[in-house]
């Protein structure tokens, strides 16, 4: 983590203990079962760490690549590769052995992490990564880019 989300967490941390600290002072948890004032402080708490963990995943993900497909996962990679080939959502549940409900939340991861609405532009942003430059730069083949990172992923 960087310099500034270490500051805002701690400052959101001295927020919390200072509320707690005041509430304290004014008695408040004489007025409630004290379960009930340990419950809400919890709650706020996991509250202030799912809103600091979304900025922080959303901030991330803009700059953690050059380019978005990078930050998709292998089975991301190999569900997109299937649709760029033009396969159903049913189809690819049945090549990958997964629910077809699984497929549709990769569909969905993919299209967050592209910015994509629909299969069309994912697909041509696929297309365009991969097969776009003639250079001799370009990025290896699908398939031995998708061995690679299935064995990082199994190392990790």
């Amino acid at each position: 983590m960087n310099l500034p989300v270490l500051c805002k967490i701690g400052l959101i941390t001295a927020v919390a203990v200072s509320l707690y600290q005041l509430s304290d002072l004014l008695l408040v948890y004489h007025y409630f079962r004290y379960e009930y004032y340990i419950t809400g402080v919890a709650i706020i708490a996991l509250a202030t760490g799912i809103i600091l963990t979304k900025r922080h995943y959303q901030h991330t993900m803009v700059t953690n690549s050059d380019h978005p497909i990078d930050n998709l996962t292998v089975k991301e990679l190999q569900v997109l590769k299937l649709v760029y080939d033009g396969k159903s959502n049913k189809e690819i549940a049945v090549i990958n052995y997964i629910e077809l409900s699984t497929v549709k939340t990769h569909i969905n991861n993919i299209y967050f992490k592209l910015g994509m609405k629909n299969r069309k532009e994912a697909a041509k942003t696929y297309q365009n990564y991969y097969f776009g430059s003639k250079s001799t730069l370009s990025p290896p083949s699908i398939n031995l880019f998708l061995t690679y990172r299935l064995a990082l992923w199994r190392h990790e």
